[in-house]
């Protein structure tokens, strides 16, 4: 076959691989630089900026990755002070994400013959509590405690499904932190038998998964379990845990009003791809791609809180790092697997199109097979790589606060109600 004869009757398929190479290249690298555009300027306190940029990018328009994009601006906005408006964006993400439980069969074909790019991004599900995280921090923000309260109960709600949905088997079905948030959160609103419940299966929590994300049992656990047992009457459950405390040196206190700050520090790891190329029969390889996270250098290595004469050490109470890495290793076994079978399809298309149509067609589509074959590195790239929580036992009213991040000095001010907890947020990178 001549190279015009060639052309002519093959014009249509290197127009199609043309196109599916674009969509192939194009995808997941432009998705994966707005993003990192976006949070630059907001590390740098250029969120105007950065949600301008974001709105007018690419992944505003992408249809597949419309929960993503919602993710990422209901962050901006809360880090911007915006509340109100970025728990209308993660209202209309989380609503989204429950509609997404039904894949879209036509997505699915497609992930298999190009990449896993091509289907609509779902969220993982540390990524899906943590949208409840955020808005019952705004909650918390704009002091409705009760709506504060129904994020909560949708975090304990979230994580049951999970637990049920895989069966307990996988590593994300408890948070313990969002326990003891929760806790704080039933705390403020003067419910102390509830909070005693969320404190509990906190530090349940925090002993299960100790060896999983290497997060202690938080110092103030202690005195919050025997403070809020002694207040619902559960004089033999105070007993129990102040004597565990004291097995581990530590003196629990009867705390009346508190104030905590919270510690949302540094950024997720970031997702890269990792790729190898194996040979054929024929010579020609094929191409796996697999995504694994790479911890980000940032964040605070301590923090300081100054607050009624009081000096505290923030304790470390969350390892997002560690949840992300956890939960792709534990779904890792399925990516491979799709990977493989899909090259395989891929291969087996190739030979079939070479035997058909020519050398030529098969090198095309083995060619289209190599580019096209990526990894899917979406993920809620703005969120912290770890929380910090300082907290001090102080009396009802307004107080100035100092925190020493690092050596710097970061000043702020927060309200605690008479017997209940007064919050404040902060980010640091």
């Amino acid at each position: 076959m001549s190279g015009g004869r060639f052309y002519t009757d093959y014009k249509w398929f290197i127009a199609l691989i043309f196109c599916l190479l674009l969509l192939g290249l194009t995808g997941c690298a432009s998705t994966c630089s707005v993003q990192e555009k976006a949070f630059s300027l907001a590390e740098t306190g250029r969120y105007d900026d950065a949600l301008t940029f974001l709105d007018t990018s690419s992944l505003a328009s992408s249809r597949s990755d419309r929960l993503l994009y919602l993710m990422e601006r209901g962050l901006l906005l809360h880090l911007q002070g915006d509340y109100r408006q970025s728990n209308a964006t993660l209202e209309e993400a989380e609503q989204l994400s429950e509609e997404l439980f039904t894949k879209s069969v036509s997505a699915g074909v497609a992930s298999f013959l190009i990449n896993d790019n091509v289907i609509t991004y779902d969220g993982a599900d540390y990524e899906l509590v943590y949208l409840n995280y955020y808005k019952a921090l705004n909650y918390l923000a704009l002091g409705e405690l009760d709506a504060a309260g129904v994020e909560a109960r949708r975090v304990d709600l979230k994580l049951r499904q999970f637990s049920d949905a895989y069966a307990g088997k996988t590593v994300f079905k408890e948070d313990a932190f969002l326990r003891m948030l929760t806790g704080l959160i039933y705390q403020a609103q003067g419910d102390w038998n509830n909070a005693f419940i969320a404190y509990r299966l906190a530090h349940d929590s925090f002993v299960a998964n100790r060896s999983v994300y290497g997060v202690p049992v938080p110092v103030l656990l202690w005195s919050l379990l025997t403070t809020t047992a002694q207040r619902s009457g559960l004089l033999q459950e105070r007993d129990t845990y102040r004597a565990l405390a004291a097995k581990r040196g530590i003196q629990t206190e009867s705390i009346d009003s508190l104030a905590v700050v919270l510690i949302n520090n540094g950024r997720i790891p970031v997702k890269r791809e990792r790729m190898a190329l194996f040979p054929t029969e024929e010579g020609f390889p094929v191409k796996l791609a697999l995504p694994e996270f790479v911890a980000r250098p940032g964040g605070v290595t301590s923090a300081r809180l100054t607050i009624a004469g009081q000096s505290v050490t923030a304790e470390p109470v969350e390892n997002l790092a560690s949840i992300a890495f956890k939960s792709l290793e534990d779904r890792i076994g399925r990516v491979l697997a799709k990977a493989i079978a899909r090259a395989l399809a891929k291969e087996i298309t190739a030979r079939q199109l070479a035997k058909q149509h020519g050398d030529g067609i098969g090198l095309l589509t083995r060619l289209f097979n190599i580019v096209t074959e990526n990894a899917d590195l979406r993920s809620w790239s703005g969120l912290p790589a770890s929380v910090l929580l300082a907290a001090a036992p102080v009396a009802a009213g307004e107080h100035s606060y100092q925190l020493l991040l690092d050596g710097k000095t970061v000043e702020g001010t927060l309200f605690v109600p008479e017997h209940r907890v007064g919050f404040s947020i902060h980010r640091t990178y």
